[in-house]
């Protein structure tokens, strides 16, 4: 029997009727939340994994650095963020044992992405602690030469260059929101306080081919970065604090709009036609306010404190339970909505190299062991394709792309291209007082998508608003999800395989290799 389906198309959704040969996915149900958040919090950090426990750890003179993850997780941000939860038991539990408040420092560990805004901060530390460290709150900053420190080189020779206030303070208490198999561990130190030249030797594409990055236990990514944090980690002092959030993405009237049906035999209530038809009406500017208001629903359902290999260890089980979607076999293609969201456009616009991060890296890589997309495969994707661009938070993503990308470079011979962003004036003034990102990230966003790149046969848009953006990217023009799809029974035969993998909420597909 088909179906029809929410599938989200940019800042629009709509109900689809999907035919009865596409196999529909869902991602599981949340796991019910924790109430009592703070004493789970002091609960775990009391009780920590393979650690000493706070009190043996410091004393009234301590030098305190509490680390945490900038506004690109969760993705939306949640209404109510559990990092101001932490951070606030941390700092109470802190001046309990003696420790003095000047003594205290607290960092956004934004590696090479763009600083938190004011407001941001607040939002992520809650007022109380904004008005009591308020002149001990900062941005990591990968560029400030006077705040930075190597400690090391791997084997292979990958400099280990951190936040000079972190490393040098007596421990380094790290809030962290696993959000992902991507998120945590050794990655929220060696990336979150890293500068350029420690981020470059994981984020190349000849390691990012090397297995989906959110499957860490093959991934050449992660790889890399946990050598780099055994090279550092009898060099540094760190009390990691990682805490799972469930999946429950809709909340209040977003989710009585935009909830799956997950069942073929009711009917899309009029109600919920009419209110997506009434939103498309509106005008660009105003969805894309609606978008950038729009709170998720995530809430905590696990904390675990410690010494960050063990912890990190016990937080993916709980993150496989929550996210993990056995799939049946691979697929010929692949289905999905693509809302104008990715951790890198918070309040800002998905611009055309972000749609490339979002659909070959983020996308692609949702999977743990066999790729549930056949190599050569073929993914549909439901987004406009918009070709617009943030001036104030992309500026080198602007220059890349119609200088660079629109020339369809070879992604593994951009080294002279990246040293040029690196050493650039204008991208570096703007990254380190305008709040843009970092002038190398757009190839790192470029990079991010290889292992799509070379797995994938066709990237075909349904929906596609501007050409330009299909033929920089190299994506294919569908009128609409009919005639994508029936270009890939053209091309792939008409018994080939469709699944649709309905995301948001986003999961990880499991198959077994």
């Amino acid at each position: 029997m088909s179906l029809k389906e929410i599938i989200f198309y940019g800042d629009d959704a709509f109900f689809y009727e999907f035919p009865d040969n596409v196999k529909i996915y869902y991602a599981k149900d949340p796991i019910s939340p924790i109430e009592d958040k703070e004493k789970a919090i002091l609960n775990a950090i009391d009780n920590p994994i393979n650690h000493d426990k706070l009190e043996a750890l410091v004393n009234k003179n301590s030098r305190i650095a509490i680390c945490f993850d900038d506004v690109s997780v969760p993705l939306p941000l949640a209404k109510k963020d559990v990092r101001a939860i932490a951070i606030k038991v941390v700092i109470e539990k802190l001046i309990k044992i003696g420790v003095k408040k000047e003594n205290i420092t607290l960092i956004c560990a934004t590696g090479l992405h763009r600083k938190c805004k004011p407001k941001e901060l607040k939002k992520l530390l809650g007022n109380k602690i904004i008005k009591m460290f308020k002149d001990h709150i900062f941005n990591h900053d990968a560029s400030d030469e006077n705040n930075l420190i190597i400690l090391g080189n791997t084997e292979e020779g990958f400099e280990i260059e951190l936040n000079k206030l972190a490393v040098e303070s007596d421990l380094i208490i790290y809030i962290n929101i696993t959000f992902t198999p991507l998120n945590g561990g050794w990655k929220s130190i060696i990336v979150g306080l890293g500068t350029y030249k420690t981020i470059i030797p994981h984020h190349s594409p000849e390691v990012l081919k090397e297995g989906a990055f959110m499957d860490p236990s093959n991934s050449g990514l992660h790889e890399v970065i946990w050598k780099m944090g055994r090279t550092i980690k009898d060099k540094i002092k760190v009390f990691t604090v990682e805490m799972v959030l469930n999946n429950s993405f809709y909340k209040g009237f977003f989710k009585k709009i935009y909830s799956p049906m997950k069942d073929a035999s009711k009917k899309v209530p009029f109600w919920r036609r009419v209110a997506l038809s009434l939103l498309r009406m509106m005008p660009a500017g105003i969805k894309a306010s609606f978008r950038k208001k729009m709170k998720a629903g995530y809430d905590l359902i696990g904390v675990f404190a410690g010494e960050i290999e063990k912890t990190h260890k016990s937080t993916l089980k709980l993150v496989k339970q929550q996210l993990n979607v056995p799939i049946e076999k691979q697929y010929d293609a692949i289905i999905f909505g693509v809302p104008n969201v990715s951790p890198y456009n918070v309040n800002s616009t998905l611009n055309p190299l972000l749609l490339h991060g979002l659909v070959l890296g983020y996308l692609y890589n949702l999977y743990e062991g066999m790729s549930p997309l056949k190599k050569d495969g073929i993914i549909i994707i439901s987004n406009p394709a918009k070709e617009k661009f943030d001036k104030k938070q992309h500026p080198s993503y602007i220059d890349f792309y119609y200088d660079i990308l629109s020339k369809k470079p070879d992604i593994f011979n951009l080294k002279e291209i990246e040293n040029e962003y690196l050493q650039n004036e204008t991208y570096l003034e703007k990254y380190r007082y305008h709040y843009a990102y970092h002038g190398t990230h757009a190839l790192m966003i470029y990079y991010w998508g290889v292992l799509g790149l070379l797995n994938t046969n066709k990237i075909i848009v349904a929906g596609a608003k501007n050409d330009n953006v299909l033929k920089t990217l190299g994506f294919e023009k569908a009128k609409n999800l009919d005639d994508a799809i029936t270009k890939v029974l053209e091309y792939k035969g008409k018994d080939c395989s469709i699944a649709y993998f309905c995301i948001p909420p986003i999961f990880v597909a499991e198959l077994k290799k």
